[in-house]
């Protein structure tokens, strides 16, 4: 059997990442965190948590939206700064997003 790309199922992944992002970001924030490379690291992780533990959706595809896809994110605790990106991973621009949207 041949392994296919489905795109609705990186969509539905992407559409839920979103929700659980949105969720993460705004207990972060309304707690007065400010968005540092490793609270995006934790972020995302707890959102892939979230995604994995549904049981609904394929590894594959929740590991085609992980930011280690992408390249190296640091894991520092620095303010994030992610003005200028031309191209961020899916979480991340997700995270930056969200945690926009929040000010």
């Amino acid at each position: 059997m041949m392994n296919l790309f489905e795109g609705y199922k990186l969509n539905a992944v992407k559409a839920r990442l979103d929700v659980a992002i949105t969720n993460i970001a705004e207990r972060h924030r309304t707690a007065g965190r400010v968005l540092t490379w490793r609270l995006i690291h934790e972020i995302e992780q707890e959102a892939l948590e979230t995604l994995k533990q549904a049981g609904d959706l394929e590894m594959k595809y929740i590991q085609m939206v992980r930011s280690s896809q992408w390249g190296y994110v640091p894991r520092v605790n620095q303010p994030a700064d992610l003005e200028g990106y031309e191209e961020l991973p899916v979480a991340v621009t997700t995270i930056r997003k969200a945690y926009k949207s929040f000010h």
